[in-house]
Order: structure tokens, then C-alpha cells, then sequence
């Protein structure tokens, strides 16, 4: 959405030549703002990937995999229901079937009754219909402590593996692995749950070549490569930081769904959605694939998306696509309602005075309040709680941050001071979902305005656009744009850059019932025509005079491709006038 007047600030960096090799001065600019030190970190071959031996527990995991597999073990994969687990889950049951595991099933929890991680009721479950001997967790399990004791108690193994943050105190589990558990020296702790789990199976890969698993059985030895593209759509989608670890898997992922090389799925949905998967990009991951595996662990089960990226068959994966594409337009409307409902209750009661914005409705869904969050933290920018009604007199939320502040610690300086106020969290820094008592709501917002406060103050937030400066009219070419691509992929932490400048508008034309914006300007001092695109544009500019205006533009270069032809085209974030 393209915003009005927001707060610019261009991003600060320390040139200290350490990049040599990157000499064209505006995109050493961006590089280095990105906190770049050398151009070992824009090396994203697989070769420069962090070896998975400094990975806390990955060894004993090998072992206990090992054990497994010579006992023949009936192994359950336990995942979650975002696009995270779900690519988690996918992975550890295809790799663990070519690695020569006979019995792997795997479970997805029901969110709106079962709620979130490895519960005792799960293991119960897969004990009684699978008869689990080993479970693993993808995606989930650190805080597990019942399901932990439970599994125990009925003599099932339990490797947990996961990313999200850890108390002090961890599960008994068999096998504990995670970046951000305890004494792990794995250097990247911004691994997605899919991260993890790649990460087990590489080593496990390496520790049945040494013990001549493969060779003994005639299995052909699997190219782990080839499932990157799994680790690259449940990274994007869970937000990870693209720190230089993750962007080489992210990086390679993207070649696998480009090249065909990969999940079948993908090429599927790509082509579905009327994009080349040839051209495929983190935005098609971000904007078309993600939200379509995810919809339906929304409102449904998360047990379907799983199915469509364990099939090979392209008819099978054709008709689950027509499921998720049913289940996803019922998902938009259903966010679309609450996010009006959302949006009234703020302006009606006020709420944008305040530094942070607690909301609940009887009429608001569980499975939808967490991307409603999202989009009102980006329309606003403070932090923000959706709570919808659940079961037993409790409410079910979803929280969303900004910049310097940590969710995490934020709810467990809340539990700490108030025991009895947050009847269970979990979570990231930037995201976390929680349960509260019904009656508890109104102090819940009270304390938590408190928290924020502490940490980032009571005045508003306002929304800042950061860019990296500006380009002269030589450098808004196709060739420039293709050279910034090349340095991706773009993410989370890594953000695309984002240029400023002043230009006349030449032309203008309202598009799909005055939405969007499409602009004809000539940057101020140039006789150069560039398109630039506004998208979902605020109402109060479609009876503005733009005729030759002068505007001062934030927009991301893109390129454009129209009938195999690539031309320039500026995306706008934001737009002031010039007077």
C-alpha cells in the first residue's frame, strides 16, 4: 500500500572498503548499509553455507535417526500449521522415505482445538493411531514440557527440533536441536523451522554415507540441494532475517523452483497464478505461494498443503491447487471483513493515540487474527494484538512488533510481574501467539501499553520509510535493476532498496476502480520518462490535482515484463508533494 507523508530517513553507513569489488558508489551504498563487512557475505555459493557440526545436539540426533532406522521404528513427524511447519513437515517425511525409512507418517494439530506444539493429547493421538515409537518435532516443541513427559511415560522416543526462542528450562526430550537453545554455537539463529529440520537431514545424509547406509542398500545418496526450494518458501514466509546463511538457501531454493528441479507443487502454483516459474522470485513466494499453502491452516487443516507438497503426481497436485484456491478467496474475505471491522473500532474509539493497540471482536476468527495484525502494524506502525473468542471462556491472540521491540521478552516481563495474566505464549521478537482469560482483556491492554512504554515510550509511532538516497537518471535502467537482483535474494533485514527523488508528473490514469495509480514522470532536471506504479492507493487521492505536480517519490526499482520485453518500472512506497 503506498502511504502519503510518512517520515523519510535515508540509511547511514560506514564506508570502510572492505568490499572492493563492489565499485559502482550506489550500490556500495546499499550493500554496506545492510551492515555488509566483506564480500565473503555476498558469496552465496552452497560451499559458503555454515557447516552443520557446530549445531548443538545434531550429532545425537544422527544417532538416535541411526538407531531408528536400523530398528525399523514407526517415526511420526509432528509439525505446525503455518507455511513453516508445513515445508518442515514435507521435507523431514520425502528425505527420511529416499534415506531408506520405511514407516514415517506424520501429524498436523487442529489449531482451533488442539492449539499450538507438541501437546500430551498429540501423543496420545499418534500413539493410538500409529503406534509411535519415535516423534519428531518440526517447527515446534521448546516449550513443549507436557508432551515431553507424556511421550516419555509411553516409551516414545522424542527429537525436538526447532527455532523458536527457549526458557531456561527445556523439555525431556531425547534429542534437543536449536540454533537458539542454550550453549548451541551454531553462529545463524534466524533459521526457520524448515532451516532446522534441512539441517538435521544434511547431517544425518552424511552420517549413513559414513556408516555404508547407501552403499549396502543400493539406495542412490540423495542431493540435499535438491529440497531447498521447501527451505526458501517456509523462510519467506515465516520472516526470518536474511542473513547471509539463510539467503544462500533462500537463493538456491528460488534456482530449484526456476529450473523445475524441485517440488512439483511450486511450478504448479506459479503457472496457476499466470507467472513463469522460469522468472520466479521471493515476491511470488511472498505474495503467491505462501499465502495459498497457508489459507488453509487458517480457517481448515493444515494436513492439505502438506499433502500437495508430498504429491508427485501433477494431477493430484492440480486438484488440491483448486481446494487451496477456494479455501484462500473464503480467507481474503474473511480478513478483508475483519480488517473493516478492525479499522472502525480504532478510529471510532480513538485508539491511534495510543503507542500500542490491543483489539477483540466476537465476530474475528483465530486462524485470521494474526495476518489482520500484520496489516494493521504495517498501516499503523506500533505493536499490535488481535484477540478472537475461543473455548473455556479464553481468548486467542495474535501480536505483531516494530523496530526495538521484542515481543518475547515484552509478554514474559508481563508473566513475570503478572503470573496469572497470559495463560500460555510463544513466539519470535517480531511475532508471538497467546491465550488470555476472557475477563482478563482490559487489564491485558493496560499492562501491555505499560510494557511497550518502557521500552519505546508512549508517543506514537510514526510510519518511516528508509531509502538509500537517491539515483541519478543514468542509473534507473534495466541493466542497473538486473545488477541489484543479482546481489539478492531481498528479505526481512535485507530489505530491497528503496530510492528517493523529486519528479514532474506527465501523465496520470486511475486503474481497477481507482486502486492503483500508474505515472508517466521525468525525474526533476531530466528530460527521461519513467513508468511509476501506486498500489492500493488511500481515497483521498483520487480527487487530487496531479497535472504536473511535483512530487517527491520513495520507490523500489523493478522491472516489468510484458510480452518477453523488460522495461523499468518504479514502485512507489510513498508520495510527497513539493510545493
Amino acid at each position: 500500500m503506498v502511504e502519503l507523508y510518512s517520515k523519510i530517513v535515508q540509511r547511514s553507513f560506514d564506508d570502510h572498503g572492505q568490499i572492493p569489488e563492489v565499485t559502482d558508489p550506489y550500490l556500495r551504498a546499499v550493500v554496506l548499509a545492510r551492515g555488509v563487512d566483506s564480500c565473503s557475505e555476498l558469496n552465496l555459493s552452497l560451499r559458503s553455507m555454515i557447516h552443520y557440526s557446530s549445531m548443538k545436539g545434531i550429532n545425537d540426533a544422527c544417532i538416535l535417526l541411526y538407531d531408528s532406522l536400523i530398528r525399523r521404528l514407526n517415526i511420526v513427524i509432528v509439525g505446525d500449521y503455518d507455511v513453516d511447519g508445513a515445508t518442515s513437515t514435507a521435507l523431514a517425511v520425502r528425505v527420511l522415505k529416499r534415506f531408506g525409512y520405511g514407516n514415517v507418517r506424520y501429524f498436523i494439530p487442529d489449531r482451533f482445538t488442539m492449539g499450538y506444539g507438541l501437546s500430551a493429547e498429540i501423543v496420545d493421538i499418534v500413539h493410538q493411531q500409529f503406534n509411535a515409537q519415535l516423534i519428531i518435532t518440526v517447527d515446534n516443541g521448546i516449550t513443549s514440557f507436557d508432551g515431553a513427559r507424556r511421550a516419555s511415560e509411553l516409551g516414545i522416543r522424542l527429537l525436538i527440533t526447532d527455532h523458536h526462542l527457549s526458557s531456561e528450562e527445556l523439555p525431556d526430550a531425547d534429542v534437543i536441536v536449536n540454533p537458539n537453545q542454550e550453549g548451541c554455537g551454531f553462529p545463524s539463529k534466524t533459521l526457520a523451522g524448515v532451516g532446522v529440520i534441512f539441517y538435521v537431514m544434511a547431517a544425518l545424509r552424511a552420517f549413513l554415507i559414513q556408516k555404508g547406509w547407501f552403499e549396502a542398500t543400493g539406495l542412490m545418496v540423495p542431493n540435499m540441494s535438491s529440497y531447498l526450494d521447501l527451505v526458501a518458501v517456509g523462510s519467506i514466509a515465516d520472516v526470518v532475517n536474511f542473513d547471509c546463511n539463510n539467503r544462500i538457501m533462500i537463493k538456491h531454493g528460488i534456482e530449484q523452483i526456476r529450473r523445475g528441479t524441485g517440488n512439483p507443487c511450486f511450478p504448479i502454483i506459479l503457472f496457476r497464478s499466470s507467472r513463469n516459474p522460469a522468472q520466479a522470485s521471493e515476491s511470488d513466494i511472498c505474495h503467491l505461494i505462501a499465502p495459498l499453502l497457508n489459507a488453509v491452516g487458517r480457517i481448515d487443516n493444515m494436513s492439505l498443503s502438506v499433502e500437495c507438497l508430498l504429491s508427485d503426481d501433477p494431477v493430484q497436485i492440480n486438484s488440491i491447487v483448486d481446494e487451496l484456491q477456494n479455501v484462500n478467496r473464503r480467507r481474503r474475505e474473511m480478513e478483508n471483513q475483519m480488517r473493516v471491522t478492525a479499522i472502525d473500532t480504532i478510529m471510532h474509539n480513538n485508539l491511534e493515540q495510543f503507542n500500542s493497540i490491543v483489539l477483540f471482536d466476537p465476530s474475528y476468527h483465530q486462524g485470521i487474527v494474526g495476518i489482520v495484525a500484520s496489516r494493521l502494524k504495517e498501516l499503523y506502525s506500533r505493536p499490535i494484538v488481535v484477540f478472537a473468542p475461543s473455548t473455556d471462556g479464553e481468548l486467542k491472540g495474535s501480536a505483531r512488533s516494530v523496530a526495538g521491540l521484542n515481543l518475547k521478552l515484552v509478554l514474559e516481563s508481563m508473566l513475570k510481574s503478572h503470573p496469572d495474566l497470559i495463560v500460555r505464549f510463544g513466539g519470535h521478537a517480531m511475532a508471538a501467539g497467546l491465550t488470555i482469560k476472557s475477563d482478563r482483556l482490559c487489564e491485558f491492554t493496560e499492562i501491555f501499553r505499560n510494557e511497550v512504554s518502557m521500552v519505546i515510550g508512549s508517543e506514537n509511532s510514526e510510519r518511516i520509510v528508509y531509502t538509500d538516497g537517491s539515483l541519478p537518471a543514468d542509473h534507473l535502467t534495466v541493466d542497473f535493476v538486473r545488477t541489484i537482483k543479482s546481489l539478492g535474494p531481498w528479505g526481512s533485514n535485507f530489505e530491497y532498496p528503496v530510492f528517493e527523488g523529486e519528479f514532474i508528473i506527465q501523465k496520470f490514469k486511475f486503474l481497477n476502480e481507482n486502486r492503483h495509480l500508474r505515472l508517466a514522470v521525468s525525474l526533476r532536471g531530466s528530460h527521461y520518462e519513467f513508468c511509476a506504479m501506486l498500489f492500493n492507493i488511500p481515497e483521498e487521492m483520487i480527487n487530487m490535482d496531479l497535472w504536473h505536480r511535483m512530487v517527491r517519490l520513495c520507490y523500489r526499482p523493478e522491472l516489468n515484463n510484458w510480452k518477453d520485453n523488460f522495461y523499468l518500472q518504479l514502485i512507489v512506497e510513498n508520495m510527497d508533494f513539493v510545493e
